[in-house]
C-alpha cells in the first residue's frame, strides 16, 4: 500500500491544526484588545474623532437704491478648540501667548468648564478676529499647539462715504458666540437677512491634529448667504446729508411723497459703525454709550414740541370745519391779553393787520391765539391725531415713539393739582408748543399728506414694500390749495421765516414752514430749530424734507439754509 505525507487524512490534519491555530490567534488578539488593554486602546480611539464644525453663514447685502452696496461681508480668522480633543500636556502655551496673547489659564478655563458636559464635543472659540499674518505664524507652529484650528467668521463691512449707523443697526455677540442684532435695519430684517449656517465634519487624530473635512453622505453642507435687502436711500443724497451737519444735534429725514420712500435719513451726532467689525473693549463701549446720547435715533426716538409748523393744522382744521374764511383778518400788536395772562407774538411790535395766508408766511402767533379760542379743544385732538401724531408712522425700523396729542382727559390729569386744564393752556398747543410731542418722521410725514393734497404711504427704507396708504386726511381740496399757497410765500415772499429756503426758479418750487420751539422761559439755552417743506423741481419730482436742530436758534436760521442746499442738491443730480 503506498504512502504519502499528503495523503487524505494527513491533509485534514494540516488543516485543522492551521484553522486551530488561526482561532487561538484570534481569540487571543481579542483578549488583549478588548480585555487586557482596553482602557489604553479606548483612550487612543477616543482621540481619534470626527468633529463637527458650524460654518457660518455670511448675512444678506444691503444696497442703495441704485444697488451700491452700503452694507457687505468679509471673513476674518477665529482660534477655536474642541475640549475633548484638547491635549495640554502637548500644548505649547507659551508659543500662543506670545503670538496671540492668550492666556493658559483662560485656555484651561474652557477645558475644564466643558470637560463634562455635551460642549466637549463642540469647537470652543478662544479668540476672535485675528489678522492674516496673527494666523500663518501659528500655522507654521501647529504641531505644538495640538488640539487647536481655525474657523471663517463672516463680519460686516461697510461703505466709506457715509455713516447711516442709526438706520443700519449693528451686530454684537452674546456669551455662546452668537451673532445678536442691535437696532436698525439688520434687527428689523433679522429673519431676511439672515442666511443659514453650514456644516462639515473634520477628522481630529489621535495627537489632536486636524487632518481635514471627511465626507460623510447628507451630512456636510455647505452655508447658504442671507438674502440682500434693497433699499430707497441714495449714497449720494445721503452722503451730502451727512456733511451738512457740524457738531450738532437733531435729525434731516428725505422722503419721496409719491410712495412714501426714504431717500435719506441721518440722526446726529452718529456714530462709526466700523466700531463693531471686531471686538470692543469695554473701555471704547462706554466712552461710545457716554456720548451725547449717540445710540439714540432723533428721526424716530427723540420727540419735541413741534413748534409753529403745527400753526399749519391749525389752520387745515379751521378752514375745512367752516369755522373761519381765509379772509379772516386779526390785529397783531404783539400781545394777546387772555384774563390777567399776556401772551406774546415772536415779532415784539405786531404784524399789524394779517389774514391768514400772511399769518403763516410771517408766523404770526397772536394770529393763531385767535384761532385755538375758536376750536373745541375734542375737535382739535381728533384732527391732529387724523394727521398721524400720536400713533406710529409704521416705518421698518425698531423702536419707534408714538409721541403725544394732549386731549381733555390727559389735561385734566396733568393739571389735576392746579383745577385741571383751561383755555389758557390750549393757546401755547395752538402753536405747537406746551404737551404736545411728535417725532422727526412725524413731521415729515405730514409734510407728504400735504403734498398729495390729503394722503400719506407708510414711510419705508426698503424698496420692496408694497406701497399702502397709511393716512388720509379727508379734507376739500381748497383746503389743502390754501395751506400750500401760503409755504409757498413763507419761502418766496419777503418777510416770509423760511426765505432762507427759497429756490431758484429756474430749479423748481420750494415750500416751507419753519419752527422755535422754547425749551424754557428765563434761561440762556437756545430753542429748537424745526424747518419742514418740500420742493417741487422742474422735472415734475418732489421731494419733502424735515430738519430738527436741537439748540439751534431760529427756525429760519440754521435748517431752513440746510433745506435750500438739499433742495438744490436734489435739483441738480440725479435722485
Amino acid at each position: 500500500m503506498k504512502s504519502s505525507f499528503f495523503s487524505k487524512k494527513n491533509k485534514k490534519r494540516v488543516i485543522f491544526s492551521l484553522y486551530f491555530t488561526i482561532i487561538i490567534m484570534v481569540s487571543y488578539r481579542f483578549y488583549v484588545l478588548q480585555i487586557n488593554q482596553y482602557e489604553k486602546y479606548k483612550t487612543l480611539g477616543d482621540k481619534n474623532s470626527i468633529s463637527p464644525i458650524v460654518l457660518n453663514a455670511p448675512r444678506g447685502i444691503i444696497y442703495d437704491t441704485k444697488n451700491r452696496p452700503i452694507v457687505d461681508n468679509k471673513f476674518i480668522y477665529d482660534i477655536n478648540i474642541v475640549p475633548k480633543n484638547f491635549q495640554n500636556n502637548n500644548f505649547n502655551y507659551k508659543i500662543l501667548f506670545d503670538i496671540a496673547g492668550i492666556r493658559k489659564d483662560y485656555i484651561d478655563s474652557i477645558v475644564y468648564l466643558h470637560k463634562n458636559t455635551s460642549y466637549r464635543y463642540k469647537p470652543q472659540l478662544i479668540k476672535r478676529h485675528i489678522d492674516f499674518q496673527t494666523k500663518s505664524m501659528l500655522d507654521e507652529n501647529k504641531l505644538d499647539l495640538k488640539g487647536m484650528y481655525f474657523s471663517n467668521f463672516p463680519i460686516r463691512t461697510y461703505t466709506e462715504r457715509c455713516n447711516l449707523s442709526h438706520t443700519i443697526g449693528y451686530l454684537r455677540l452674546d456669551q455662546n458666540g452668537n451673532i445678536i442684532s442691535h437696532n436698525g435695519l439688520e434687527k428689523f430684517y433679522e429673519d431676511y437677512l439672515k442666511g443659514n449656517d453650514g456644516i462639515e465634519y473634520h477628522f481630529v487624530d489621535s495627537r489632536g491634529i486636524d487632518q481635514g473635512v471627511v465626507n460623510i453622505e447628507n451630512k456636510n453642507y455647505p452655508p447658504i448667504q442671507g438674502d440682500g435687502l434693497f433699499l430707497a436711500i441714495d449714497l449720494d443724497l445721503q452722503e451730502f446729508c451727512e456733511k451738512l451737519i457740524n457738531n450738532q444735534k437733531g435729525s434731516i429725514i428725505v422722503s419721496n411723497p409719491i410712495n412714501g420712500e426714504i431717500l435719506s435719513i441721518h440722526s446726529f451726532p452718529d456714530y462709526n459703525l466700523k466700531s463693531f467689525t471686531g471686538p470692543i473693549s469695554r473701555t471704547e463701549w462706554k466712552k461710545l454709550n457716554n456720548k451725547d446720547n449717540i445710540f439714540l435715533n432723533r428721526s424716530i426716538q427723540s420727540t419735541y414740541p413741534p413748534g409753529s409748523i403745527f400753526k399749519l393744522i391749525l389752520a387745515a382744521i379751521v378752514l375745512e370745519n367752516n369755522i373761519i374764511s381765509n379772509n379772516l383778518k386779526v390785529n397783531c400788536t404783539g400781545v394777546y391779553d387772555f384774563f390777567d395772562t399776556k401772551f406774546r407774538c415772536w415779532k415784539e411790535d405786531g404784524h399789524g393787520i394779517i389774514n391768514l395766508n400772511q399769518a403763516i408766511q410771517k408766523s404770526c402767533n397772536i394770529y393763531f391765539y385767535n384761532l385755538m379760542q375758536k376750536i373745541d379743544f375734542d375737535l382739535w385732538s381728533k384732527e391732529v391725531e387724523s394727521f398721524g401724531f400720536g400713533h406710529l408712522t409704521g416705518i421698518d425700523l425698531s423702536s419707534e415713539k408714538e409721541g403725544l396729542v394732549p386731549n381733555k382727559k390727559f389735561m385734566n390729569n396733568y393739571y389735576k393739582n392746579s383745577g385741571g386744564w383751561s383755555k389758557g393752556h390750549l393757546l401755547n398747543l395752538a402753536i405747537g408748543q406746551g404737551e404736545t410731542l411728535v417725532t422727526p418722521m412725524q413731521i415729515n410725514t405730514l409734510m407728504n399728506i400735504i403734498v398729495n393734497d390729503g394722503y400719506a404711504f407708510i414711510p419705508h427704507l426698503n424698496k420692496k414694500i408694497n406701497h399702502k396708504k397709511k393716512l388720509y386726511v379727508d379734507y376739500d381740496s381748497r383746503v389743502w390749495n390754501i395751506i400750500k399757497s401760503s409755504m409757498y410765500d413763507a419761502v418766496n415772499k419777503d418777510g416770509g421765516t423760511a426765505y432762507n429756503a427759497r429756490l431758484s426758479s429756474a430749479l423748481g418750487k420750494s415750500y416751507g414752514k419753519t419752527g422755535t420751539v422754547q425749551i424754557c422761559s428765563n434761561c440762556d439755552i437756545d430753542p429748537h430749530a424745526w424747518f419742514a417743506g418740500f420742493v417741487e423741481l422742474e422735472n415734475n419730482k418732489k421731494y419733502s424734507v424735515s430738519i430738527i436742530i436741537e439748540n439751534g436758534g431760529k427756525g429760519s436760521n440754521i435748517p431752513a439754509r440746510m433745506a435750500k442746499q438739499i433742495f438744490e442738491f436734489l435739483a441738480n443730480n440725479d435722485i
